[in-house]
């Protein structure tokens, strides 16, 4: 039986998915991003990094991740392309 109240219990979020973190601000997420990608590239500019940080947010599967592991992720495609 449905009452009133059954309107009022939580909802299960997406953000509760396996691997997946919620970053509230977008800022926030482009400069965890883009201090990653120097970090694993030294010879990436700060301003460049934070250009791809922002483009990568763009994309909604990828902004529902830890930016951290976005960065180490684009590296890992850099590493195997470079080859």
């Amino acid at each position: 039986m449905h009452t009133s109240f059954d309107q009022t219990l939580p909802q299960p979020s997406r953000w509760d998915q396996h691997g997946a973190e919620y970053v509230r601000s977008n800022i926030d997420w482009c400069a965890r991003c883009s201090k990653r990608l120097v970090g694993l590239n030294p010879g990436l500019t700060a301003e460049h990094a934070l250009d791809l940080a922002h483009d990568l947010s763009q994309d909604d599967n990828l902004r529902a991740m830890s930016p951290e592991t976005v960065a180490e992720d684009m590296h890992q495609v850099d590493l195997r392309t470079d080859s």
